[in-house]
């Protein structure tokens, strides 16, 4: 029997959105509309890009951020199964300019702690999007302020093996590490998404921040995506709250007045 497709060009007059964003999205209305259950199993990642017309990439990226939104869980052996229900949608900023990133690494020290290759596996491939078993480097790093010396942020960043020429050069660079990659042919940023969450600090954070195991933090998630979208680098970083603090501004279109 033939897969169905579901196209996903209607949403062509909404530039703005990824193609991994309108399979996101199309999967979170059948859930709202009940096509899917609590328990149900999602089909597999063959079938989805099928369905959707689409790399099993991308769809790994659709499943990657509903799993972050708490909505499907992935089990081993099984497959991905929904776990909640969408809650109401809220308001979210998506993206930064590279301009605004890299005047902060500016205005900060960066302390490289570590930098190795590892195989990922289990939650930390679900939430990166990658294979079971991929090799990518892991670097872990501390921000701290110039004026005191004070640490502000703890990172982890990822990105695939296939980098090891960019990695190797952090060191000696005062570059960020996606400033690296988007200066390599072909991988110049095209995208970047940002997920802002409260968590609690980690044994090794809490380390680095100088708090107590379990304290919270302002938990930034951001990924890097090149034009044909990419995925290049996975960075999340941590933040006392009294020493982050992030603002946006929300406008609403509004009609003319009469």
């Amino acid at each position: 029997m033939n897969q169905k497709q579901i196209p996903l060009s209607a949403e062509s007059s909404r530039p703005r959105l990824s193609k991994h964003s309108l399979v996101t999205n199309a999967i979170v209305e059948q859930i709202i509309s009940g096509h899917f259950q609590i328990g149900d199993l999602l089909p597999a990642e063959s079938k989805l890009a099928a369905q959707f017309n689409c790399s099993r990439h991308t769809i790994r990226i659709a499943l990657r951020t509903l799993y972050e939104r708490g909505l499907v869980i992935g089990h081993q052996g099984k497959g991905t199964v929904i776990q909640s229900l969408p809650s109401h949608p809220r308001y979210q900023s998506t993206y930064q300019t590279l301009e605004e990133l890299l005047q902060y690494a500016e205005e900060s020290l960066r302390e490289l702690l570590d930098i190795s290759e590892k195989k990922i596996t289990g939650q930390l491939a679900t939430w990166l999007g990658c294979s079971s078993g991929s090799s990518w480097w892991e670097i872990k790093t501390i921000r701290k302020r110039k004026h005191d010396q004070k640490v502000f942020a703890a990172s982890s960043i990822y990105v695939p093996q296939f980098f090891e020429q960019a990695v190797l050069a952090l060191p000696d660079s005062p570059l960020p590490l996606f400033s690296i990659l988007g200066k390599l042919p072909n991988y110049q940023i095209a995208m970047i998404e940002q997920f802002f969450s409260v968590a609690q600090a980690t044994q090794e954070e809490s380390l680095a921040l100088g708090l107590n195991p379990g304290d919270p933090v302002m938990s930034v998630e951001r990924r890097f995506y090149n034009k044909k979208e990419r995925l290049i680098e996975v960075a999340r970083s941590v933040h006392p709250p009294e020493l982050y603090q992030y603002q946006m501004t929300l406008r609403q279109k509004v009609g003319p007045i009469h």
